[in-house]
């Protein structure tokens, strides 16, 4: 019997660590792409150079307020952390990413599936969601805080949501 609850460990392990793994795995293995990247980790490095973290600047003259912050503050966040390089301007998208992959397994077990690690498999293996975790976009984190809210929604008793 320990053999088996040993595989299942493994296997449980594996199964939750796969999709960040993947997602990180060629973080830093290129410059910016386009004007997009750029000027996400410039108003993130702007939010370091001036300590001002509620007006996000992509230069001292002007204000950039077209984007949510939570973009800018994550990548801050992180550039802080880890250094400034490509693989941390991206960390904040990976983790999304592999956020939104354990948020749908545990929308799995909350629906009662008998694969409740299906939707975690699938969403991590779909070709958008995981190219869009290597790219510095506002769309992983969005998908993520939707995602969480819609597990949120899930897991309300009945009756009372």
């Amino acid at each position: 019997m320990p053999l088996v609850s040993a595989t299942r460990r493994v296997a449980a392990v594996t199964l939750l660590s796969l999709p960040l793994l993947a997602a990180i795995a060629f973080n830093g293995a290129r410059g910016l792409w386009g004007a997009d990247e750029g000027r996400y980790v410039d108003g993130a490095i702007q939010m370091l150079r001036t300590h001002d973290w509620m007006h996000v600047q992509l230069n001292p003259e002007y204000p950039h307020y077209t984007k949510p912050p939570l973009t800018y503050w994550t990548i801050a966040a992180s550039l802080a952390l880890f250094g400034k390089n490509e693989f941390a301007a991206r960390l904040p998208n990976a983790v999304a990413f592999w956020g939104t992959s354990l948020l749908l397994l545990v929308a799995g077990r909350i629906l009662g599936m008998r694969r409740p690690w299906l939707p975690m498999v699938v969403y991590a293996t779909t070709l958008f969601p995981y190219v869009a975790a290597g790219v510095i976009t506002t769309d992983t984190l969005l998908a993520s805080f939707t995602t969480g809210a819609g597990v949120a929604f899930l897991a309300l008793p009945a009756g009372k949501g």
